[in-house]
């Protein structure tokens, strides 16, 4: 018999946090968007304020004391950690495995008619939690989009894990639209307008009609509610198809010296992945955001961007930069400021699939560099060294207030048992 699985880590960020913060435990705690914006993770005991989804921190600063909350910056290099350490543990328990996000993943499970699904999630469940800290739902299921539905359901119970029955019609029947896998508020009302009021309505649907009114993957999403899988397996370790790496300005601007130290670090942040993945990207994507202008003259918002290709697939940034420097003028719009920036990776390929090109003298110097540089980050933390365009003081950078410490990824911020 073939299973899918899907694992959810509960309220990630937070759970992220409380492993290091006990202090943490039964406080309302919500962790901001960049530059300290709006509650994008938030802990059941904040959830049980009936607060609104999102809602921007400068709406709660003054209330936080009365009300007893706790804020978190957002800390992208302790949950990545972490949400390595979590996806290990499913690889070695289970053999395919494909992450749907940072704190989701479905595993695919071929096991015979005695086997026990819930036994299983428990084991799983049990060992994320003491070797993680992290708590996590289970849900299993015929498919995709029905594994989704067990594992909201398995969050809600005291064991954390659900088994979809064979027959999941009268669950379904009691499910709204929108608790299905890709069905939105605004596609919801179209569906109830033809008639259809809950999942259980959709699953009994013909998919073809669903295709012809709609579109290919809503039919494949009535195909997984009736039991048959559509959705292909993405292969979680298969090669990476692109890494990108952006973030936004504490403050809009318009230097641009600012633009430029900024598409600097964020590439060379990308390289140092790509180079830990072993692969090669063949061009960048420059990009940058600007915001909307009420000032003089109305200017809306906008959206710049350049591709620039390498005259070869490469893994270091000082030769990455060398090219696309010049380049970077091409983005920067005169007398608009900029609120974001970002690199993009493309065309990439496994280092070990790359062919000599025997018409183009390699120079090694910079590859060199870029391992020397690699190794003194590791050891020492990153930004030990990097070039001097990426920007000293980097005054630009988001504003994180409430940033707790990279607990697993630098020496220097371990925590301390005395």
């Amino acid at each position: 018999m073939k299973t899918v699985g899907l694992l959810d880590c509960n309220n990630f960020y937070v759970s992220c946090e409380r492993v290091f913060d006990p202090s943490l435990e039964g406080r309302p705690v919500a962790v901001l968007s960049n530059n300290d914006g709006s509650c994008i993770s938030r802990s059941n005991e904040f959830k049980a304020l009936e607060l609104p989804k999102r809602i921007p921190y400068y709406m709660l600063k003054e209330y936080a004391d009365r009300l007893g909350i706790a804020f978190r910056s957002s800390n992208y290099t302790l949950y990545g950690d972490m949400s390595n350490r979590v996806m290990k543990i499913l690889k070695d328990m289970v053999h395919l495995i494909e992450q749907y996000s940072i704190d989701e993943s479905f595993f695919h499970l071929d096991h015979p008619a005695d086997f026990d699904c819930s036994e299983f999630g428990k084991t799983v469940r049990t060992r994320v939690l003491k070797w993680t800290g992290i708590p996590c739902g289970i849900g299993f299921a015929k498919t995709k989009t029905l594994a989704k539905i067990a594992n909201h359901i398995g969050k809600h119970t005291p064991e954390g894990i659900f088994v979809m029955p064979d027959d999941p019609l009268p669950i379904l029947d009691r499910l709204p639209l929108t608790e299905v896998w890709g069905i939105s508020w605004r596609l919801a009302t179209k569906l109830q307008n033809l008639g259809f009021r809950t999942a259980g309505d959709l699953a009994r649907s013909d998919s073809c009609f669903i295709r012809k009114h709609f579109n290919v993957i809503l039919a494949q999403t009535v195909t997984e509610l009736q039991g048959t899988p559509a959705f292909a397996y993405d292969d979680f370790n298969g090669p990476v198809k692109r890494i990108a790496f952006s973030r936004s300005f504490n403050l809009p601007t318009d230097s641009e010296q600012v633009i430029h130290e900024s598409l600097l670090h964020y590439t060379a942040l990308a390289a140092e992945k790509l180079r830990s993945l072993h692969q090669l990207a063949s061009c960048i994507y420059l990009y940058a955001d600007y915001t909307a202008e009420y000032q003089k003259e109305t200017l809306p918002s906008g959206y710049c961007g350049h591709l620039v290709a390498f005259p070869r697939p490469l893994s270091d940034h000082l030769s990455m930069i060398d090219i696309f420097e010049p380049e970077i003028r091409r983005i920067i719009v005169p007398h608009r400021r900029a609120m974001k920036t970002g690199v993009i990776l493309l065309g990439l390929e496994n280092e070990c699939d790359q062919t000599p090109d025997l018409f183009y003298g390699e120079d090694k110097k910079p590859a060199a560099l870029t391992a020397a540089m690699d190794e003194i980050n590791r050891k020492f933390g990153r930004d030990s060294v990097f070039l001097l365009g990426e920007g000293i003081q980097r005054k630009w950078n988001m504003k994180q207030e409430f940033l707790s410490r990279r607990f697993t990824t630098d020496w220097n911020e371990l925590l301390t048992v005395k």
